[in-house]
Parts: structure tokens; sequence; C-alpha cells
């Protein structure tokens, strides 16, 4: 989630605030409403690009990567993103079992696999980092390199932990971005058009119980050679929207941005944007964890009114743990993953 360019773009930080706040205002419906978000309207649309939006983003800087050694690149990436996931675990953990009490039993849980949610996003981009740059690096093209890691990736049951099989396609789709912008650019009308179409045509078909939550990619059988063509299309659908939703929100930046550059908000705005790692990092106690423990539930038409106060709230404060956490080079490290 961070951005890795010495050279910031602004409508850039600008998208990554709003995807960002989508993240919060995503999580804030779910944690208001129960055991019905998945039908949520807000919940649902923001699930089918959030997450894609956020990798493509992660994919897009990817290029200064590999001008990077392997070791150098997994010993940064593993920084990055690594030690503040392994940080939010050891504090759940250490929580958890000094207190003996789990706010969040659904993503606190004590196991290897629950070490693997914790921050899952991370973890998924610190494999996709690998991935991309060992198939860049042996087969020197990145259509193949992107193609072939995608494919072997949907067929690897491994490679449904943190969602490394949804996200790849996502982060292969921004690196190929970053390498053809200046097509992009003159063609950007059309693209525009091209993928908002896409991206309206395909909505009236979707369902928050079409996310990976409820349909993991499973659609090969190993043990029988047996394909599940219905688990195929609904994983293909599943990307197609996330593509297109993405595509269609980074093509629209760039217009938005250059109308709101003046606005005495949009300084504030592209600083939020810059700090997607920590607000990310951060809500997970705060939002997720905190608030569900709570349980205040307020029924589906509430939750357009509750969602957003709660999400704009919560933003705040996380940001000012931020700037807390921030005071020390050590707690800089351990959760933000930003060296002195």
């Amino acid at each position: 989630m961070s951005q890795t360019s010495k050279v910031r773009i602004p409508y850039l930080d600008f998208l990554k605030f709003f995807a960002i706040a989508s993240v919060f205002l995503g999580h804030a419906t779910e944690q208001t409403t129960g055991n019905d978000f998945w039908d949520n309207p807000i919940w649902s649309f923001i699930y089918t690009y959030h997450m894609p939006l956020f990798m493509m983003l992660c994919g897009y800087f990817f290029k200064s990567s590999l001008k990077l050694s392997f070791t150098e690149m997994i010993g940064k990436k593993f920084v990055q993103l690594m030690i503040p996931a392994i940080s939010a675990w050891v504090l759940m953990y250490l929580f958890v079992t000094l207190t003996k009490y789990n706010p969040y039993p659904e993503i606190v849980d004590l196991s290897w696999m629950g070490f693997m949610n914790a921050l899952w996003f991370l973890k998924s981009v610190f494999f996709c980092y690998l991935i991309g740059w060992v198939f860049i690096k042996a087969f020197k093209n990145v259509w193949l390199s992107a193609i072939l890691s995608s494919v072997i990736a949907l067929f690897t049951p491994l490679c449904n932990i943190d969602s490394i099989n949804f996200m790849l396609p996502m982060f292969w789709m921004g690196h190929l971005l970053h390498q053809h912008q200046e097509w992009i650019d003159k063609h950007r009308k059309t693209l525009f058009a091209s993928s908002l179409v896409a991206f309206i045509a395909m909505l009236p078909f979707w369902s928050g119980r079409l996310t990976v939550y409820m349909v993991p990619i499973q659609f090969f059988d190993w043990s029988t050679f047996a394909f599940d063509w219905n688990n195929l299309g609904i994983t293909l659908y599943r990307m197609a929207i996330g593509m297109a939703g993405s595509m269609f929100f980074f093509l629209l930046a760039p217009w938005v941005y250059d109308r709101i550059a003046n606005w005495r908000i949009t300084p504030t705005l592209n600083q939020l944007g810059k700090c997607t790692l920590g607000l990310y990092w951060t809500q997970t106690f705060l939002l997720e964890c905190t608030w569900h423990s709570i349980g205040l539930y307020v029924n589906t038409p509430m939750t357009f009114l509750v969602g957003p106060i709660i999400a704009i709230v919560e933003m705040v404060v996380c940001y000012q743990a931020i700037l807390l956490i921030r005071k020390s080079k050590y707690t800089r490290l351990l959760f933000l993953g930003e060296k002195s």
C-alpha cells in the first residue's frame, strides 16, 4: 500500500485516499449491519473494486523493485509489508492471551491461518511482488510473465491463502498500466467509456455473496482432475468486474483531481492517501476489532447514514494514531514498516 516512487503523482495519492476511504466505509458498514452485510448495497458495491484497486496501485509502482536484486527486493518489502503484519498478529495474540477475551474471533484466530489472515492484504502484496519479480527475471517478458503466473496461481490451491490467486492479476494490471501510461493518456476517453460501460453492465449481476469470502477460487479438483464450471464462471466474473471497476476509478481520478486540486481539503485528502498502510493497520484494531466487540447494529437503510459517520470518525482517529506511532523510530518500523 505504500507508494515507492520518489516522484509523487498527486492524483494517485488522491486515488489512494479514495481506496482507503472505501475500505473504511465497507468495514464500517459491515460492523454495523451484523450478519446482513452480505446483501447490504453499500458493502456489495465497495467489494466489487476496493481491494483490486489497491492491488492495482501496488502493481503500478512495481517497476522500481525490478531494479533491485532479489535479496534487496525481499528485504525491502519484508520491512515494509511483513513486519507490520507480524506486529499486528503479535499484538492480537498478546491481547487475547492476557485478557482471555477475543473481540473478533473471525479475524483474531490464534493459529497459522489466523496469522496469515491478520492484515492479509499486506502479505498478499508481498507475495505478488515476489512472484512478479521471479517471473519477469525468468521470462524477460511482462505479458508472458503476467499470463503464466496468473494461470499457475489460479490452479494452485495454496494461492487461495490471502487471495493471492485473485489479487495477482490485479497486480499485473497495475504494472502494465504504468508501462503503457503514455498510450493510456492518449486513449483515456475511449478507455474510460469502455471501462464504465463494462462496469455498469456487470453490476446488476453482482452480489456480496459472490466475494471470495463466500465463494473461494476452487474450480479445479486435482484429485479427480474435474472442473467446477460454476466456480470458474464466478471466478472470472469477479475478476472482470474488479478490473473494470478499478480501471474506471483509475481513469476517473485525474479528471476529478483537476477539479478539486484547489480545494482547501484536498491536501489533507492527499496526505491521508500517503498513509494508507498505517490507516489499514490501525483500522484493524480501532474499527474492525473494537467496533465489532461493541455489537451496535442498525438496519440496512440506517447504514447509509451511520456507516459514513463511523468511517469518517474512525479515519480521523486512525490518522491521529499514526502521528503518535511516528514519534518513535521503533513503532514506525514495527507498525508502519518505515525505516528511520
